[in-house]
């Protein structure tokens, strides 16, 4: 016995998204900690037994981290290669439960070492309504669509807006760009549906708490308590947009239009991964005003930047909406919206 009251679960970035989705926490997994650059200070606790790494965002930093802190690095992807870490489990399905054995076990010895050492664990816990779905939307809206679409077209909601982004400081600090623009957007009664890194900011940030509903405009606000939702819903990770572009698809379904017609956007406020160039590409396709930041290294191709940000719009219908600055760019989606609304005759 390493003398531990038992085992938990936490769960980081992507992966950690994924089963935040789907696993009702519990004494065993008891949430997650953030996006990838969480990684660092939550290592820094002292409080990690085993990090175990899958392919999705492991910084290659940690290295750094390896002698330094009483944590156990183990690959769990061939993917995975960092430097420094040695310890190689790559999943097999027909061997998980033999694997899981493994890193349990590699997190008991471990623990026998590092006992008794000085920890560093934050206090705060911040709670967080996850698990949106297309089926779960529908049952709260009594398995119809319809309550959604009166709001829309009665202006109690001007409109929806799904935030599919990474974190990155590549435009101000960690994750504040991405609660920036979120909170702008659901001033203006825009509802948010959140996926990726940029989800995790969303939950950390409290905003997919039904408390958050106080920061809302009148209309989402009263929706949302009506229904007890958070003005942002959690719609799980980045590789989730499939199942969004189908919501949207019947919203325009149900309405008897195209997706370019629908008082709906995309941001992108803190872009870094090559899965999000995919994303915005399919938004743009989709027929959908697509919003990323940072700007991404196209602004000197005068033929790219005329397709993406004007010929696009009569080709699929989505055009490419390039603004560093939260505010403005909450602004300029705002106006897109409003715009669509016109064009419907709901406004």
């Amino acid at each position: 016995m390493a003398g531990a009251k038992g085992i938990r679960v936490i769960g980081s970035i992507e992966t950690g998204q994924e089963i935040l989705q789907r696993v009702d926490a519990d004494g065993v997994f008891v949430g997650m900690t953030g996006n990838w650059i969480s990684i660092e200070p939550l290592i820094a606790t002292g409080a990690v037994d085993v990090f175990a790494m899958d392919m999705n965002c492991s910084p290659p930093s940690l290295e750094e981290y390896v002698p330094k802190y009483p944590t156990t690095f183990v690959s769990v992807s061939p993917l995975v290669n960092i430097r420094g870490v040695d310890k190689h489990i790559d999943y097999s399905p027909e061997n998980v439960r033999s694997q899981a054995e493994q890193i349990v076990n590699l997190a008991i010895e471990n623990y026998r070492r590092r006992k008794g050492a000085g920890l560093k664990i934050p206090t705060r816990v911040q709670s967080a309504i996850v698990g949106f779905s297309i089926e779960s939307i529908l049952s709260l809206l009594g398995g119809s669509l319809n309550p959604l679409l009166e709001a829309i077209k009665s202006g109690q909601l001007k409109g929806v807006v799904g935030l599919v982004s990474c974190t990155s400081i590549g435009n101000g600090p960690h994750d504040v760009p991405t609660i920036t623009v979120a909170k702008e957007l659901i001033r203006r009664d825009i509802l948010v549906l959140s996926m990726g890194c940029g989800n995790a900011a969303l939950q950390v940030g409290g905003l997919c708490a039904p408390e958050a509903s106080d920061l809302a405009g009148p209309g989402l606000g009263s929706l949302c308590k009506a229904l007890g939702i958070p003005p942002v819903l959690s719609f799980g990770t980045c590789t989730d947009t499939g199942r969004l572009s189908i919501l949207v698809s019947e919203v325009a379904k149900a309405l008897k239009v195209d997706v370019p017609d629908l008082p709906v956007a995309v941001t992108a406020p803190q872009y870094m991964e090559q899965k999000a160039t995919i994303d915005a590409i399919f938004a743009l396709a989709f027929g959908v005003l697509t919003h990323v930041s940072p700007t991404p290294p196209i602004t000197g191709g005068a033929r790219l930047m005329k397709l993406l940000t004007e010929d696009l719009k009569e080709i699929t219908g989505g055009s490419l909406l390039l603004e560093n600055d939260m505010v403005k760019a909450a602004d300029a989606i705002e106006s897109h919206i409003l715009a669509k609304r016109r064009a419907l005759g709901i406004d």
